[in-house]
């Protein structure tokens, strides 16, 4: 960078406190110069030093969780164990536990409790034989993350899968709205995972 341009920079960043330059006292000015251009430096090193600090900081929680995660993953995946029979709104209970990482899902409620706050990935799949249902995937029992209808007739199916941000604790489960006869063995699952 010539002499001129650091001169109007620096004249630049001290314009409120007058800096002008001296044109026959260069000596003068450039030593001037060199003194704000150390001072420049010296900021400039500690703060990219601070960012450093600030972002090895960062990297390390970031290693940490990640490390949590993968010793402590958080999956599960249940299906019915035999043909249900909704007589109105109640909850869908996936008796037959095939993958419960984490042990969140509880087999006798039907529902999944999120040990941690994250974003989960969730999905269900019906296969009703009777009338047409309607059911939804609730979170907190107040909350529809999704609904899934199946028309009236023989083996019709649906599906939903879903991304949600949960609190811990937040609690997701499959509701049926209206009577249905849902199948059993593997027509009927429902299945979430912590994805971070």
């Amino acid at each position: 960078m010539s002499i001129l341009a650091i001169l109007f920079v620096v004249g630049l960043l001290h314009g409120e406190r007058g800096f002008s330059l001296n044109v026959t006292n260069h000596e003068n000015d450039i030593g001037h110069l060199k003194q704000l251009i150390q001072q420049l430096n010296v900021s400039l090193q500690h703060t990219v030093n601070n960012e450093i600090d600030q972002l090895k900081r960062e990297t390390s929680l970031l290693k940490t969780k990640i490390n949590a995660q993968s010793q402590n993953p958080i999956a599960f995946t249940a299906r019915l164990s035999h043909d249900v029979e909704l007589l109105g709104e109640q909850t869908i209970v996936f008796d037959k536990i095939i993958l419960n990482l984490g042990n969140a899902y509880h087999e006798s409620y039907g529902h999944f409790t999120a040990p941690v706050q994250g974003v989960y990935q969730f999905a269900v799949s019906l296969l009703n034989d009777g009338k047409e249902s309607y059911f939804s995937l609730m979170r907190n029992g107040n909350q529809v993350l999704s609904m899934l209808y199946i028309r009236s007739g023989t083996f019709y199916s649906s599906s939903s899968i879903v991304v949600a941000q949960l609190e811990a604790n937040d609690v997701v489960f499959v509701k049926g709205t209206r009577t249905a006869n849902l199948d059993e063995s593997y027509y009927c699952i429902f299945s979430g995972f912590l994805i971070q």
